[in-house]
């Protein structure tokens, strides 16, 4: 939910950049507040640490309390340069430990049945660094970082595919996870987009349309996936709708004449989506939370 927030701000401010910096620290501190009290979480009960690093679905997810810090340290760049890049680097730590974490338990207890979507996030989701990068410095890690990322995507995509086809069904509890396969692509294009000035029309001809029928194929998923109850799961509705919309916006100004145009419009409609789905999210989040709980004797 942090990063969905955080990235949406980010987001909105390629589209209305006279408000840049303001969209950008406003979603940054709701984002902060929901990643701090997270760590708390943590801070307070250590022992839940190694409970979910041993859960299939819940160790996956893990990471994006440190992709959300890294969206966050990118909006403090303006203020504080040291500030920004201190927590980035953190950030990007913590997601290579847990990363290394979530491989050693699945690798010793590894069913492909326990495989679902959100085990693209601890491989590509560290493709977050190169989406947040500009004015961290550490180019090479960088790079890195996104070949890394780019390469789990496309070995492990296929496997995905098997699964989901040729395996049992994804269990209700761990359903909201499908939209996840929304993120990968979109995310390796927006990574791609800001570490290079000059990008491969073979890199966006392949990118490109595998996000923009990522992202379809996960907008027909919603027709599923928003009639199941509630639960804290529907988070991984945010991201890979914002992700979509962010590389897109990001492509407009790397291209020129009828395919900016296109690809701005593409991109301000899935914003929109994004946006909705978002609050909406939100909205049931905070209705959970505020519901009456009753009373133990």
């Amino acid at each position: 939910m942090a990063l969905g927030i955080a990235s949406l701000g980010a987001a909105w401010s390629l589209v209305m950049p006279d408000h840049s910096q303001g969209l950008k620290l406003t979603a940054a501190l709701i984002a902060a507040i929901l990643v701090i009290n997270v760590m708390l979480k943590f801070i307070l009960h250590p022992h839940l640490i190694r409970e979910d690093l041993s859960h299939p679905v819940v160790s996956s997810v893990m990471p994006t309390c440190a992709m959300a810090a890294m969206v966050i340290a990118s909006a403090l760049m303006p203020i504080s340069e040291f500030a920004a890049r201190a927590l980035w680097v953190a950030a990007v730590l913590t997601h290579l430990v847990l990363l290394a974490g979530f491989v050693t338990k699945r690798v010793r207890d590894f069913d492909i049945e326990h495989m679902v979507p959100s085990w693209f996030v601890p491989p590509v989701g560290i493709i977050v660094a190169a989406v947040t990068s500009q004015g961290m410095g550490f180019e090479p890690l960088v790079k890195m970082l996104f070949i890394f990322g780019l390469l789990c995507y496309f070995i492990k995509l296929p496997i995905m595919f098997y699964r989901l086809i040729f395996k049992s069904t994804i269990p209700d509890a761990a359903l909201p996870t499908f939209a996840i396969m929304g993120a990968p692509a979109s995310l390796s294009l927006a990574g791609y987009l800001t570490i290079t000035d000059n990008p491969s029309l073979i890199m966006i001809s392949i990118l490109a349309p595998l996000a923009i029928f990522m992202t379809a194929m996960v907008y027909m998923a919603f027709i599923k996936l928003l009639r199941l109850p509630f639960s804290p799961g529907y988070a991984a509705f945010t991201f890979p709708m914002v992700i979509g919309a962010t590389a897109l916006l990001k492509l407009e100004s790397k291209v020129n004449g009828v395919f900016a145009d296109l690809f701005y419009q593409l991109g301000l409609i899935e914003l929109v989506v994004a946006t909705v789905i978002v609050t909406y999210v939100a909205i049931r989040y905070i209705l959970f939370y505020l519901k009456p709980r009753p009373q133990l004797a």
